[in-house]
């Protein structure tokens, strides 16, 4: 018994000593850190004291500093980031490397600078001034290094800029120095490059859908409106004419700014420094796009603006535009996606085959002849039913196929009968049979769709619409339908919601991208000699200087034949036309 008492007390008494390493743990000496960090970088910088910055070094990185000090060191690090270059890429990774868990903060004092060095006027040209390049360089070297010390810490940089991104009604220069400094990530960490277009795009498709177009070109015309009735001094009229590139609207006007940083990105990443295209690095970017197209834009409804950036990257190559009308196609015809993606993914191939003035005649009658060989098997396989159930909601990838069929037709028609061979090829397509086909695509199609489409069908001897588009006008009835919780729901209208992506480019900075590579619309030559013949002269010049108005026109049908039917709207909005006015 007694034994066994020794050693225990002996081993209680071993573990109440307090040992080696203990006592030197106790007697370890801490250094004091500076009372300026910035007097010590300085005179680092210009050779005046050497001995204080090695100090600091050898304190930061093998000393036990108080976590109060090391977040005090932090905060004045934020504001010596002007002076950070490779000289002070030591100090950088002894900070982090010693106490990485201060990573996320490192990360959060820069996204202010992120935001903006001081100067909140606009970049001219989307260029940054010297003075922000410079400080915006030596952010980039500190965040550099940083990535580099620690790899793994990518995944907090992608949360922390996205914590981080500009509220959508900030300032459109916070957006647009936001926008340059994250494209600029993805030079040093090109992996981060989908992750960051999706944080881009996800606060472009925001900013896209609370700035209506409507609503845009309201603030547009009430703002010149009140210019012409106020007389400026002569020296205010270049500052007036400089903020006149500038939207109104303010959430369009930060959309378009932030916009211009992505087409400059976009040209420069495919063009290098060099007017050659790059190849490669254009696969490669294009498909990061279209991921984050698939993910972002394509489910969401009437955006205006930010597919565009698609539109544009399309026109490098038309290798490139074909693969983006496959990949939509692709969407169109498979059974398992929704029918809501398909009907958004037609609309899209429509929209960009009729505005895009790169799609060549081939590509252009390929496409079309996919569509109308879809139409004419869909319309095979309802011909073997007994009866046919023509509801919109049971067909609409089929009605909004035929819209689009319709909507190509009519607005490229001067392409596709620019020749005998042309000509032909829009005969084989047997328009007539889906015309009039039981389940009558015409009655759901939009009126300024159907009637264009009519007009060009009968000036070419294609197909005859007129007679269908009586009866569907004399038999228009109201349609019944129960909704999700079984009340009765009375729709006046059976026309389809739809959506042209693709219409008239509003903001006054990006437009520059777009104007070279957009199509207008050429109406039919009967219809151009009517039209020249009603208008005035005038009010004719005054439309044509009108960039912004579309150039679609609707005919008023040859002899009054739809005089009986409902009457159209003045003029589509153009979130949902494509670009046809009414006379």
């Amino acid at each position: 018994m007694s034994v066994v008492t020794a050693s225990v007390s002996g081993l209680s008494s071993i573990l109440r000593s307090p040992g080696i390493r203990n006592g030197n743990r106790e007697q370890r000496v801490r250094f004091r850190l500076p009372e300026s960090l910035k007097t010590v970088l300085l005179d680092f910088i210009d050779r005046e004291n050497v001995k204080s910055y090695e100090e600091l070094i050898f304190t930061i990185r093998d000393g036990d500093i108080q976590d109060d000090d090391l977040m005090r060191l932090l905060t004045e690090v934020q504001d010596c980031i002007s002076l950070m270059d490779k000289k002070l890429r030591h100090f950088v990774e002894a900070l982090l490397s010693a106490h990485n868990y201060y990573t996320k903060s490192a990360f959060e004092k820069l996204m202010p600078i992120f935001k903006s060095v001081g100067c909140e006027d606009e970049w001219t040209n989307g260029v940054p001034t010297e003075e922000e390049l410079l400080v915006f360089g030596h952010a980039h070297t500190v965040l550099r290094v940083l990535l580099q010390v620690m790899p793994m810490a990518c995944n907090i940089l992608v949360q922390v800029m996205i914590k981080n991104f500009p509220y959508l009604r900030r300032p459109s220069h916070e957006q647009e120095c936001f926008v340059y400094n994250m494209l600029r990530v993805i030079e040093y960490q090109p992996r981060l490059r989908l992750e960051v277009l999706l944080i881009i795009f996800k606060r472009l498709v925001a900013l896209d859908v609370y700035a209506p177009k409507v609503e845009v070109l309201d603030h547009e015309e009430a703002e010149e409106c009140f210019e012409m009735d106020i007389e400026e001094a002569e020296a205010n009229k270049v500052s007036a004419q400089v903020q006149q590139l500038g939207m109104r609207h303010p959430i369009a006007n930060n959309l378009d700014i932030a916009m211009v940083q992505l087409f400059m990105y976009l040209h420069s990443e495919c063009h290098g420094g060099e007017k050659q295209l790059d190849w490669e690095r254009t696969k490669q970017l294009y498909h990061d796009l279209v991921t984050v197209f698939e993910q972002v834009v394509l489910s969401t409804h009437a955006t205006h603006h930010v597919q565009f950036l698609l539109f544009y990257i399309c026109s490098f190559r038309v290798t490139v535009a074909e693969s983006f009308l496959n990949f939509l196609w692709h969407k169109v015809v498979s059974p398992s996606m929704p029918s809501i993606v398909r009907q958004s993914a037609i609309m899209y191939m429509g929209s960009m085959l009729c505005r895009a003035s790169y799609i060549n005649i081939s590509l252009l009658k390929a496409s079309v002849a996919e569509m109308s060989a879809w139409v004419h098997t869909y319309i095979s396989s309802q011909d073997g039913l007994e009866c046919a159930n023509s509801d919109v909601r049971v067909h609409s990838v089929f009605y909004t196929v035929c819209q689009t069929l319709f909507y190509v037709i009519a607005f490229r028609h001067h392409d596709l009968v620019h020749s005998k061979k042309n000509l032909a090829f829009l005969q084989s397509l047997n328009l007539t049979k889906i015309v009039t086909c039981r389940l009558n695509p015409l009655k759901v199609c939009l009126p300024v769709v159907a009637q264009n489409f009519a007009t060009v069908t009968r000036t070419y001897q294609l197909a005859y619409c007129y007679s269908v588009l009586q009866h569907n006008a004399r038999y228009s009835m109201p349609v019944v339908h129960q909704d999700d919780k079984g009340y009765a729901v009375n729709r006046d209208s059976t026309l389809l919601d739809t959506f042209f992506p693709f219409d008239p480019f509003v903001l006054r900075r990006c437009v520059q991208f777009i104007r070279p590579i957009y199509c207008s619309y050429q109406k039919p030559e009967e219809e151009n000699s009517r039209i020249l013949c009603e208008q005035n002269v005038g009010s004719r010049g005054e439309n044509e200087e009108d960039e912004d108005e579309d150039d679609f026109l609707v005919d008023q049908l040859q002899g009054n034949a739809l005089s009986n039917s409902t009457s159209a709207p003045d003029m589509f909005s153009y979130s949902s036309s494509p670009g046809f006015k009414w006379l």
